[in-house]
């Protein structure tokens, strides 16, 4: 394999691996009741994307660049969402406090179900509001999550 292939899938494969510890950090956090803030993981998550798609960017590859069997599109981030879909990446998220192992557990395995009809309803209705408003309604809902008897 050529410099360039793998070093990008290197990059992808960190920036998956960097998505997965953010999102077991959120799992266990909501193991625990809690409701996810923008952490360091979260952080660590985006600045591994950004250095994938200004790899992607910097390497100036040819139209019909291929890895594996994907040809990569020439938009960077739809190519760095193809690399990190071909990465394979390890998910180092070992198991949390004992007490809240399970919850963790049930929470990446919901997580991981495909969205159903009445909730891609409800995303088609959040990303056609305003932004404010839309950040508004995910408090008011995680204020009401926290406090149910209210």
């Amino acid at each position: 394999m050529d410099p360039s292939r793998s070093m990008l899938l290197a990059l992808a494969r960190h920036a998956e691996e960097a998505r997965l510890r953010w999102h077991a950090e959120r799992a266990a956090v909501r193991a625990r009741g809690e409701t996810p803030t923008r952490s360091e993981a979260y952080a660590y998550h985006v600045q591994a994307n950004l250095c994938l798609i200004a790899a992607i960017g910097a390497a100036d590859l040819p139209p019909d660049f291929r890895i594996y069997d994907i040809t990569l599109s020439r938009d960077a981030l739809a190519a760095a969402e193809q690399l990190r879909q071909v990465a394979t990446a390890y998910d180092y998220s070992g198991p949390i406090e004992a007490a809240h192992e399970p919850a963790r557990l049930a929470y990446k395995a919901a997580f991981a179900e495909p969205v159903t009809a009445q909730e891609q309803q409800y995303i088609d209705l959040l990303a056609g509001l305003p932004a404010a408003r839309r950040d508004k309604i995910v408090e008011l809902a995680e204020e009401r999550a926290r406090h149910p008897e209210e």
